[in-house]
């Protein structure tokens, strides 16, 4: 069974990393991760560009019309049986 994480995001580069390393911290399940950013002008393409080494996550920076686009569209390209949803700014504990 496969989890896919969407994370939509506009402006939370300074949040980013860790949202990110929560999800692919995760020990013992297949999962990927999708964030879809809205064209963010701050540090958030270059934090997703230093986890480029990890096929488990898929990124996207482009406009959009709000939250619920950018989920949308994280959605279509998602591949997992579960969907989950982690906005930019929060993150999981080990274990989640």
């Amino acid at each position: 069974m496969k989890f896919s994480i969407l994370t939509p995001s506009y402006g939370y580069g300074r949040f980013m990393s860790d949202c990110v390393s929560s999800v692919l911290m995760q020990e013992g399940v297949d999962l990927e991760q999708v964030v879809m950013d809205g064209a963010s002008k701050d540090e958030t393409v270059e934090v997703l560009k230093s986890f480029s080494g990890d096929p488990r996550l898929r990124w996207v920076s482009e406009p959009d019309d709000g939250q619920s686009d950018a989920l949308n569209k994280a959605f279509l390209m998602s591949t997992g049986d579960w969907v989950g949803w982690l906005n930019a700014d929060e993150f999981y504990l080990p274990g989640t």
